[in-house]
């Protein structure tokens, strides 16, 4: 399989969002310093419409739908992590119509909690990473008729956040996430892990972005093309 095109690009938050990431007293906290790349590859998914509309929830499988798309993207890397203070949460489940009492029970802890605590991302924290594949921009710019040079995608729970996405030819490595990897059914032995955020956000030391490519390149395969 051949190494795939990678566009180095900088995202910057444009709203506060928040991942159920850590877990702390009465709450959970956003992993600020990364963003994992199956959430970028589905955001940019999502701006570029290639995500398809269901009436009902397709059984969970990262594998396939990442082989849909065009593109993968690495990990992406903050420059300036930083949280906004914690804030008060509700989950009301009970707005349809109410639920069970097995549920009623449950609902003063864990996953069902209707009040909590979230930490957020703010506005101005800026990730470093790479697109893997056609680059999205030239795609834009195709689609719309004129040069594209920044892309808005949504991101974190619920999709609340919004994200803005430029080039940034003077990015040089970027970090592979060896969970992702493992999907593809990779062979990760050899392979280092260098941060181990989450356990599903297992990376690599920073790698040049022609040989991080090659990498993804051996996982599946993509379209061929050059960068604009």
């Amino acid at each position: 399989m051949g190494a795939p095109v990678a566009t180095p690009v900088r995202a910057v938050s444009l709203t506060p969002f928040h991942y159920h990431s850590l877990a702390v007293p009465s709450g959970t906290a956003t992993l600020s310093s990364y963003l994992a790349d199956r959430s970028m590859s589905y955001a940019l998914a999502g701006a570029m419409g290639a995500l398809a509309a269901s009436a009902a929830l397709p059984q969970k499988d990262y594998r396939r739908d990442l082989e849909a798309l065009p593109w993968l993207c690495s990990a992406f890397e903050a420059q300036n992590p930083r949280l906004l203070p914690p804030i008060g949460k509700r989950l009301n489940l009970d707005t349809e119509g109410g639920y069970q009492k097995r549920l009623m029970d449950a609902t003063g802890t864990g996953n069902l909690k209707t009040w909590f605590y979230i930490q957020e991302v703010p506005p101005g924290v800026v990730y470093e990473g790479a697109v893997f594949g056609p680059d999205p921009f030239r795609l834009a710019s195709e689609v719309e008729g004129r040069k594209v040079e920044s892309l808005v995608l949504r991101t974190g729970r619920h999709l609340g956040g919004l994200i803005e996405l430029r080039r940034a030819p003077e990015i040089e490595a970027a970090r592979l996430n060896l969970h992702t990897a493992k999907l593809f059914g990779a062979a990760v032995e050899a392979m280092e892990v260098d941060v181990f955020a989450l356990y599903d956000i297992q990376l690599t030391a920073p790698m040049k972005l022609a040989e991080a490519a090659a990498v993804v390149g051996s996982w599946r395969s993509f379209q061929t093309g050059a960068s604009a």
